[in-house]
């Protein structure tokens, strides 16, 4: 028995995985320009192609059982890892799409901070892998025509774009301190999307379509993904069909300045959406706009969470509160309120988890300090306070542990700087920017 499993491990790790991700970028750039030059046949050609290449398969199989952060999570059948004959076995099963019918999701109920639960649906590995190789075919075909102020869930861009366009927006030689800011929340957007509306705008081959069709009777859009995070455990088409179904929404108030340039005054991450409004603009008039957009589609605007203030007074966005001051009309970008509290309360639930020792709770709360930061570190750190939390946690070993003043005070010094380490060590990140990673690369033919 063992030397049979060593076999199928040695096999699946002898698996040619850079040319299988070579082989299949470069159909996935091919579809990218297809689309461009609108030949459909050329596109559902190359698509099919994807599906029925071995190279798709086993990067879809590899995918959910190794890479995602969250693989080792059930679905309905209870399965939670797969050996490396399971792989091989899947990845050969994954050629019979035609007769693939999704599964029904294990349905997880996530608390909100308003006391409201989120649901978020968990597939099969099985149905994942499946959902894996049908994004490899679709999202080259969306990226294609995709709108510069279309952020969430999308390749090659993050929210720190969005932090760069808000940002562009409201400086001072926009005159960023006139203008106002719409700031829009769907209703149940993954809930209410009209599906037939919906496959009318997926180009995809028949057999593909049909799987889309068993995975939303299944209910895949019956969630909604907070960040990337919630992906891998929550599926990956429901995102890439919302994109799909809202395109072109944020491009409703766009302003055009001369032929080839155009001013992006839309943005989007997901169903979050934001419009910045000059002086004297008539908002009425575009909320008419977004609304028969979305009556078309099924799905309506959460009047309860749309607001429209003045950029002086600020608003928060994807954990951010921007604002451009009245005094010197300087634009700044902080982390909100309820970003820090979480922060907060995260680290005080970490630190008194008896479960674990102190030194590993000390290591937790480092990580979990340096993800905020890092997610934080565009923003103007200085208008927030985060000394009480260095102070509490400092007390709290104090409290319940024998350590030494001196290690304490270094452990505690190293958590709450190592950030600062961090980005000496590995230097600015550039924003990503406006571009496809389908687009054309040198060297590639």
């Amino acid at each position: 028995m063992t030397s049979k499993s060593n076999h199928f491990v040695e096999n699946w790790k002898k698996l040619p995985w850079k040319n299988f991700e070579r082989n299949l970028f470069r159909l996935q750039h091919r579809i990218y320009e297809a689309n461009q030059k609108d030949d459909t046949y050329l596109v559902y050609r190359l698509q099919s192609l994807i599906l029925g290449s071995p190279c798709a398969r086993y990067l879809a199989v590899k995918q959910v059982s190794q890479l995602n952060k969250r693989k080792k999570t059930a679905g309905v059948d209870g399965i939670k890892s797969l050996s490396a004959k399971q792989c091989l076995q899947l990845a050969d099963e994954l050629k019979n799409l035609n007769n693939w019918k999704h599964q029904e999701l294990r349905r997880v109920y996530i608390s909100k901070s308003n006391g409201e639960k989120r649901s978020l649906g968990i597939p099969t590995l099985k149905d994942r892998a499946m959902q894996y190789l049908i994004k490899y075919a679709l999202e080259p075909v969306y990226e294609s025509e995709a709108s510069r102020g279309s952020y969430g869930f999308r390749p090659g861009r993050s929210t720190w774009d969005i932090l760069k366009n808000i940002f562009l927006n409201l400086q001072s030689i926009s005159n960023g301190y006139n203008k106002s800011i719409l700031e829009l929340d769907l209703e149940k957007c993954f809930d209410k999307i009209d599906h037939t509306k919906l496959m009318t705008m997926v180009k995809l081959p028949k057999q593909a379509k049909k799987f889309i069709w068993s995975a939303l009777q299944a209910g895949v859009m019956n969630e909604r993904p907070k960040t990337v995070e919630n992906m891998p455990q929550g599926g990956v088409l429901s995102p890439l069909l919302c994109n799909i179904a809202l395109h072109g929404i944020e491009d409703i108030w766009n302003e055009k300045i001369t032929k080839t340039r155009i001013c992006q005054r839309g943005l989007r991450y997901a169903d979050d959406l934001i419009y910045f409004i000059k002086p004297n603009e008539d908002v009425s008039l575009l909320r008419r706009k977004i609304d028969k957009f979305l009556t078309e589609r099924g799905l309506n605007i959460k009047e309860n969470k749309t607001k429209f203030v003045k950029s002086i007074e600020g608003f928060d966005f994807l954990e951010w509160h921007f604002k451009v001051k009245s005094k010197n009309k300087q634009f700044v970008c902080y982390p909100t309120k309820s970003s820090r509290r979480q922060l907060i309360n995260k680290i005080k639930m970490t630190m008194k988890d008896t479960r674990y020792t102190m030194e590993q709770r000390l290591s937790k709360v480092e990580t979990i300090y340096c993800e905020w930061w890092n997610y934080n570190k565009y923003c103007d750190m200085r208008q927030i306070n985060l000394w009480i939390i260095n102070s509490w946690t400092n007390d709290y070993v104090k409290r319940h542990s024998k350590m030494s003043r001196k290690n304490r005070t270094e452990r505690i010094k190293s958590i709450f700087t190592r950030h600062k380490l961090f980005l000496k060590a590995n230097g600015p990140v550039l924003v990503a920017g406006n571009r496809s990673p389908y687009e054309n690369v040198e060297g590639l033919s």
